[in-house]
């Protein structure tokens, strides 16, 4: 994974459940990816630009390798998540 092409992770788990397993659940943050509609949103890292949601890359990570957050994703933004995430694992 090139940081040029996912230059940021999105963490999705629950803090509580990151703190018993050591490890966190993320999304990739792509930077030349083309958005696709409720699963790949286009999502605004503040003062970072536009990123697309890479949700059917998501993956748990050691939370000791994650970084310190450069920001928060909008309360608009954030709902994106869930949609994106039940469209990657439902019955369709």
């Amino acid at each position: 994974m090139k940081k040029a092409e996912i230059p940021y992770l999105v963490a999705v788990q629950n803090d509580h459940i990151a703190s018993r397993t050591g490890a966190t659940v993320v999304i990739p943050l792509r930077a030349q990816a083309q958005p696709v509609d409720v699963l790949a949103p286009l999502v605004d890292v503040p003062g970072q630009g536009q990123f697309v949601l890479s949700t059917d890359e998501i993956f748990a990570i050691d939370s000791a390798r994650l970084k310190q957050p450069v920001g928060r994703l909008s309360a608009t933004d954030r709902a994106k998540i869930r949609p994106a995430v039940d469209k990657m694992l439902g019955e369709y």
